[in-house]
């Protein structure tokens, strides 16, 4: 019974631990998917803003220097740049984009290379296997993307570090054939920032909901846990108890009994040490008599005192039950016949030395004690109990209130 009482018990545990790490794994789960989610809405809203804005340049700088940028001939138009006009271009350009948060502009001709850019090294490269590059010139689309640059030359040349970039493809087309291209790099670190910041006081938000919602929900449930290992481990006592006495009953004696047996099996691998198990099983003298001239009521209360001096009479680790009617039975662990004999006679002198009181009239009240051991963990217990009332019933024969053992 104690074993069953002790799996419920961590079955409880189990399951409120259960529920406290799905509740953080839960909460780390939200979160990580609140977070990645509102993060791309973000991020989209960034990147579709400063692809609205690089858009909007491209077209004002196109309709503004179109006759610089493109040449037409009899071959059609092409995106073209004379070193004559590179200088005044330069300065129109960067005068034109230093409010706007751009660092850098590239204009592409239909045939990937660099005609014009903010950044003079690489005018004149062909941006050969760039997969973006070569999509908005064959279909017009407009590609962007945000990225963390960790080093960019801004207008002005100077270098700037962990900047958060997007950079857009603007197609260029004149009389509806596309030329060439913008690649527009705006600097978007301050409007990530931002998002970053209120990304994280969300999450924090969050978190602390969460952790309210699940906290609401553990309390109960802990508090409920708690009282239903209460009221299982109250029906395992009245299930092990007399009513009447507040001992342990006969089946749950027997339980003990086994136990013990089956620990002195296990001990008995040590030959240095031979266990012994007392027994002791008493008897209250004339109890039919009592219970005649007091009714029940008087023969229980007689019983409640009795089972209260037994049981005062004993160490913490030793079991007194009611065995049935005004008969009890002690199990010793580690106890012999000797030892044995003597607790049972502290007992009986606590029984006999002070009188019962029943209805203001004191009841002088005997017992008689019957006393065994065994050694064999193999015996069968029964045995040794037949022993042990077999004492009590000599004790009776002897005269009553005294202890009588049989080996």
């Amino acid at each position: 019974m104690d074993d069953s009482k002790d799996l419920q018990e961590a079955g409880h545990r189990g399951l409120l631990k259960r529920f406290a790490i799905l509740s953080a794994v839960s909460v780390v789960a939200i979160l990580l998917l609140v977070g990645v989610g509102v993060h791309a809405i973000y991020r989209n809203q960034v990147i579709e803003a400063a692809q609205g804005n690089a858009v909007a340049v491209a077209q004002a700088l196109f309709a503004q220097e179109k006759r610089v940028l493109v040449q037409t001939s009899a071959a059609g138009n092409r995106i073209a740049l004379s070193q004559d006009d590179f200088t005044g271009l330069d300065q129109r350009m960067r005068a034109f984009l230093a409010p706007f948060g751009i660092v850098k502009i590239k204009v592409y001709d239909g045939g990937s290379k660099v005609a014009y850019s903010t950044d003079a090294s690489i005018i004149g490269q062909v941006d050969a296997n760039n997969p973006k590059l070569e999509r908005v010139l064959r279909t017009g689309e407009l590609d962007s993307k945000l990225v963390k640059k960790e080093k960019v030359a801004d207008l002005h040349g100077k270098d700037r570090f962990l900047v958060d970039v997007v950079e857009t493809y603007v197609p260029v087309r004149v009389g509806g054939e596309i030329v060439g291209s913008f690649e527009v790099y705006l600097d978007v670190s301050p409007a990530y920032e931002r998002i970053i910041v209120a990304l994280q006081l969300s999450l924090a938000v969050l978190l602390s909901v969460l952790v309210l919602v699940f906290t609401a929900l553990y309390v109960p449930m802990r508090q409920g846990t708690l009282g239903l290992e209460r009221v299982q481990k109250r029906l395992a006592e009245l299930a092990a108890t007399d009513l009447l006495t507040g001992l342990f009953n006969r089946r749950h004696l027997f339980t003990r009994i086994g136990e013990e047996y089956r620990r002195m099996a296990r001990d008995r691998r040590s030959v240095t040490r031979v266990d012994r198990i007392g027994f002791i099983m008493a008897d209250i003298d004339h109890f039919k008599s009592i219970n005649d001239s007091h009714g029940h009521l008087g023969g229980d209360e007689v019983l409640r005192q009795a089972s209260n001096r037994l049981k005062a009479s004993l160490r913490a680790y030793d079991v007194i039950g009611r065995y049935g009617g005004e008969e009890f039975l002690v199990m010793l662990p580690h106890t012999g016949i000797e030892a044995a004999k003597a607790v049972a006679e502290r007992m009986r002198l606590a029984i006999r030395e002070t009188p019962i009181y029943l209805d203001g009239k004191a009841l002088q009240v005997t017992a008689s004690f019957g006393v065994s051991e065994s050694s064999d963990a193999d015996e069968d217990e029964e045995k040794a109990l037949q022993r042990a009332d077999e004492g009590m019933y000599r004790a009776k024969e002897g005269g009553r209130d005294r202890v009588a053992s049989v080996a």
